[in-house]
């Protein structure tokens, strides 16, 4: 999701200084840190959809 986008829909992206403020992450370069940011932005965006999938047949069972 790009930045611009994220804006749009209420989400804020993390940013290279965000990310260094970690323990762990303070040496990161900024490729590196763009590739771990991005990294990060699709497994939440996977981690979303399989809650929501989840949730909807959570309540679908609900329903039955």
């Amino acid at each position: 999701m790009s930045e611009d986008v994220g804006k749009r829909m209420g989400y804020k992206r993390l940013s290279i200084e965000e990310l260094r403020s970690f323990k762990g992450c303070e040496n990161y370069t900024n490729d590196e840190a763009e590739e771990i940011i991005d990294t990060l932005e699709q497994m939440t965006i996977v981690l979303f959809k399989l809650y929501q999938k989840n949730k909807k047949i959570e309540n679908n069972e609900q329903q039955s």
